[in-house]
């Protein structure tokens, strides 16, 4: 599991790395705020005057215009790379900044949760050299899920005794068929171990408990990202249409983001 979400962090990474590339000349251009000015134009064209400069027909760069143009195809997979990059490149500053949010916090889940599973493993893995007399901490995932089961490898209820019994329940009365099975699956030598107490080997089941909590938690994190990008995407095509075509939106069902007193919430819309 652990390889699978490092696998997820760097191809979100190279991700976000190809978008900024890819807008720094012009996305993050079109939100900057410039001082106020004033232009004399020839009579004809209206303007307005605000902090977003003057522009033509009274829309101020940031104030939910679109500052470029831009298709809903084009917005959407730019959210698809980047949550709210869509929103930015159609001049909505403020959803754009709400989805970056969003963007960072659950990536830093992620991270948070991979490091917290990572060294919640190697403290069981240390745990049982110490209190289950385990060599070494190189051992497969399989090794230390069996050593959370048993108390011991070898003697009355231990991990072989249970192999033997299974291998008598499958091949009896055939011995050759239960030896054979026994040889396979039994742990000896090196691999041998035995629980100080059961207080230990509570102990144990209890910290690997959290390791694989730890990772299943960062992995959820990770497919809450996936989720986020279809989120932004289709917030992005709805804000292009409407900007463009306001009467579009009557009839239309929607999903995004929206800011409120408290913080964001995800909502899902409906216009008649």
């Amino acid at each position: 599991m652990r390889r699978i979400l490092i696998s997820v962090l760097l191809a979100a990474f190279m991700g976000v790395c190809a978008s900024t590339a890819a807008s720094s000349g012009s996305v993050f251009e079109a939100g900057r705020l410039q001082s106020p000015s004033l232009r004399l134009e020839s009579p004809g064209e209206a303007w307005s005057f605000g902090t977003g400069g003057a522009i033509p027909g009274g829309a101020a760069v940031g104030t939910g215009e679109p500052a470029t143009e831009i298709s809903a195809k084009d917005a959407a997979a730019w959210s698809l790379l980047l949550p709210g990059l869509g929103q930015q490149r159609a001049g909505h500053t403020l959803s754009a900044k709400i989805y970056y949010g969003i963007e960072a916090a659950v990536w830093i889940s992620v991270a948070s949760f991979v490091w917290m599973g990572y060294e919640r493993e190697n403290t069981y893995k240390d745990y049982a050299v110490v209190f289950a007399n385990v060599s070494g901490t190189d051992h497969s995932d399989d090794y230390y899920r069996t050593i959370g089961e048993h108390l011991s490898s070898d003697g009355p209820g231990g991990y072989n005794e249970a192999v033997l019994r299974e291998g008598r329940d499958l091949y009896y009365p055939d011995l050759a068929a239960i030896e054979s099975y026994y040889r396979s699956y039994a742990i000896t030598g090196d691999e041998s171990w035995a629980w100080k107490s059961e207080t230990e080997y509570r102990r144990y089941g209890d910290i690997r408990d959290g390791s694989r909590f730890a990772y299943r938690i960062a992995l959820y994190s990770a497919i809450g990202a996936v989720a986020l990008r279809i989120v932004s995407a289709a917030d992005a095509v709805r804000i292009v249409r409407t900007d463009r075509h306001p009467s579009a939106s009557e009839g239309a069902t929607s999903i995004g983001i929206e800011p409120k007193p408290q913080g964001v919430a995800l909502c899902v819309q409906r216009s008649f």
